[in-house]
């Protein structure tokens, strides 16, 4: 309670300083990436609202170019924090995912169901998703990047990389989002447009009240993304996009790396401790992103 009323009172200082900072680290002059109508988009979501921290202005633009968006979601989401014990915060984040579908446009829902906190004990979760990209046999499959403070999302990577190497004739593109660990902004090179729908996912993140979690940091970031443009816009969710093969590459040299995030990052949810969360072992996380693919052209920015 002290901590929050601290944040609250800090905030008029805090946030127009945070955002004069953010323009000035979100430059660039990227070309915005055209999204491609009718095509089969896999959304890999380890938990219930992931998908619309992360993309839920472009899932929308996707399904309002006719594609087809399926949510498959890793975990039953009952750890988070809250007052409802495990069972009810899995049915009502369910719940609200129903609430949320309409809103995003998404297709199909599909839950794995493995316990929350738990995917890296979980070997079994490579081969579940491997299946579902062979039947659905996706354009472009969403993930969670490889770099995070929360296990789940990094361990939903790796199986992911471990699944596409047990499909066959299947190679999606594969744009990595960002949840509680923020991108360095060389990083990024698919950057999307949402000014259209940054309305529908703010509507989206009005859904989720069954955690005790504030979510107003993460639209900031994307306001602040929208300075990455080549053109003047409004907001934007950007990505790493690799090929299959380079994603599949990338994840066994991170392997061979470990790092324990959850101790070198801070979450990117408040915007009040946003510069905090963003530059809490920025040089570090820089160097993770350039050893994983020293080829990219901007990682060295």
């Amino acid at each position: 309670m002290i901590k929050n009323s601290f944040l609250k009172s800090a905030a008029p200082i805090v946030v127009p300083v945070t955002r004069q900072v953010m323009k000035k680290h979100y430059q660039n002059s990227l070309n915005l990436t055209d999204l491609v109508p009718n095509q089969n988009i896999l959304v890999v979501a380890p938990h219930m609202d992931d998908e619309t921290i992360g993309l839920g202005g472009t899932i929308r633009r996707h399904a309002d170019t006719g594609s087809k968006v399926t949510c498959l979601f890793i975990t039953d989401g009952g750890s988070s924090v809250s007052r409802h014990s495990r069972e009810e915060l899995s049915k009502i984040r369910k719940a609200e995912i129903s609430r949320v579908q309409p809103i995003l446009g998404i297709d199909q829902v599909i839950y794995c169901d493995l316990p929350d906190g738990q995917a890296r004990e979980r070997p079994e979760l490579s081969g579940m998703i491997a299946e579902h990209i062979q039947r659905l046999k996706p354009d472009i499959v969403y993930c969670t990047t490889f770099v995070d403070a929360h296990p789940d999302h990094v361990a939903t990577a790796e199986a992911l990389a471990d699944a596409l190497i047990q499909t066959e004739n299947v190679n999606p593109v594969i744009r990595l989002y960002e949840i509680n660990c923020p991108f360095p902004p060389g990083v990024i090179n698919c950057l999307i447009d949402i000014t259209e729908t940054i309305s529908a996912k703010r509507q989206a993140i009005d859904v989720f009240q069954s955690q005790a979690i504030a979510f107003d940091g993460f639209l900031e970031l994307n306001r602040m993304k929208a300075h990455l443009a080549e053109n003047t816009i409004e907001a934007a969710e950007g990505f790493l996009q690799l090929s299959s093969k380079e994603f599949e590459q990338i994840i066994q040299t991170i392997k061979n790396n470990p790092y324990d995030y959850p101790k070198l990052f801070k979450q990117a949810n408040r915007t009040v401790t946003l510069l905090w969360a963003i530059f809490k072992n920025h040089r570090l996380k820089k160097r993770i992103y350039q050893q994983s693919w020293p080829s990219h052209p901007g990682i060295h920015r």
